[in-house]
């Protein structure tokens, strides 16, 4: 049976106001440096749905269907129930601990950059909603049972918007997947246009929590691309010591075709990784992921933020225990030097990932982690 609509409207009309969409717009005016961070928020709340379904052995794929009226995402997430209705018409209302990925909450609001009307088609629930927290009842639409379908019927009004969104689902890339747990397969399609699809393979553990991932991205127009992946995880601990998700290191594994030997890679850009890509961009030769906390757009991370300094420190103790895992997988050699964080310039006393620079410094100094002449490896002190 579907919610109550107009008693969930009349609730949130005495708790809003009737001015919510005057005041909405500005809320959204500038709140993303990207209005396209839409699809990472649509994907988020894909993640975490996909997460609540227990015992879920079906589909874990994203896809998103954009025609000239309206793009469609669907997916296959725990179906919607009067508490996700509640949810997803409040606005910054959220019970999120650090470490989740969220129901919903304001970021959900960044599809009204591109609609004034979004629809949720899930379980029992067909409605639209109004006004950023108006829920009312919508026309069902066809499809199955484990399916949920959010409808964007863009402004028509927007000339750009079929182009924006095409840029925003163009960025995406095979990436994307790295760090989700849920989420295996996103695909998306253009009317008319270019289409798109990435997957990720059954991560392979190597070792105490290091595992290898392969993603594979086909885009029209452009060649397919397979990368390997080694991602090594640690707790992200409270000053407390209680456990608030994992902070990771991913390094781009590439083969070597003359001799067949594994490499390190280094990667062009590094935007710190909140689950997805902030705009913050970090400088290292690899990807850094964790829990931080982010602006309310979450497309951004405060710097200054105790919390995000604490987890930097923790990234750079699991920094130095993937470089002993490296060298032990014979993969920590001279031309993987050029992947860490050695430039003082980039990581100068003060800034956000100096302390990484400075746990590989005192590592190096230390421990037998230099590659040496003639094979091996030795401390700098030697």
């Amino acid at each position: 049976m579907a919610s109550d609509y107009s008693f969930i409207r009349d609730e949130n009309e005495r708790r809003y106001g009737t001015d919510i969409g005057r005041i909405g717009k500005m809320l959204l005016a500038n709140l993303y440096a990207d209005r396209t961070h839409f699809i990472f928020e649509l994907l988020q709340n894909a993640e975490d749905a996909v997460a609540r379904r227990d015992g879920w052995r079906g589909s874990r794929a994203v896809q998103f269907a954009l025609s000239k009226r309206a793009l469609r995402v669907l997916h296959y997430g725990i179906p919607f129930d009067e508490q996700d209705v509640r949810a997803i018409c409040n606005i910054a209302e959220t019970t999120k601990e650090i470490t989740d990925l969220g129901r919903f909450g304001i970021g959900f609001k960044s599809v009204y950059a591109f609609t004034e009307l979004p629809e949720v088609h899930s379980g029992e629930e067909d409605f639209a909603i109004e006004n950023y927290v108006w829920p009312t009842a919508a026309r069902p639409i066809d499809r199955e049972p484990d399916e949920t379908l959010f409808l964007l019927p863009l402004r028509t009004q927007d000339t750009t918007a079929s182009d924006d969104i095409v840029d925003g689902l163009r960025k995406l890339g095979p990436q994307t997947l790295l760090f989700l747990h849920q989420i295996d397969e996103i695909s998306w399609s253009v009317q008319d246009g270019p289409s798109g699809l990435y997957l990720r393979g059954e991560p392979e553990g190597v070792g105490e929590n290091v595992r290898r991932i392969t993603v594979i991205g086909q885009e029209e127009g452009k060649r397919d691309v397979e990368e390997t992946w080694l991602v090594f995880s640690g707790a992200a601990k409270t000053e407390e010591g209680d456990i608030a998700g994992q902070v990771e290191i991913a390094f781009l594994v590439m083969e070597n075709r003359d001799s067949g030997k594994e490499l390190i890679q280094k990667v062009n850009e590094s935007p710190l990784v909140v689950f997805f890509p902030t705009v913050l961009q970090t400088h290292l030769g690899f990807l850094v992921q964790g829990p931080y906390r982010t602006t309310p757009g979450r497309d951004n991370v405060p710097q200054d933020d105790p919390w995000n300094r604490h987890l930097v420190q923790q990234t750079g103790d699991l920094l130095v225990e993937a470089l002993r895992a490296l060298r032990d997988l014979n993969l920590l050699d001279a031309d993987s030097l050029r992947v860490l964080p050695l430039d003082r310039s980039r990581f100068s006393e003060g800034r956000m990932f100096a302390p990484l620079f400075d746990a590989v410094r005192t590592a190096l100094r230390a421990e037998r982690l230099l590659p040496g002449f003639g094979g091996g490896h030795v401390a700098a002190t030697q």
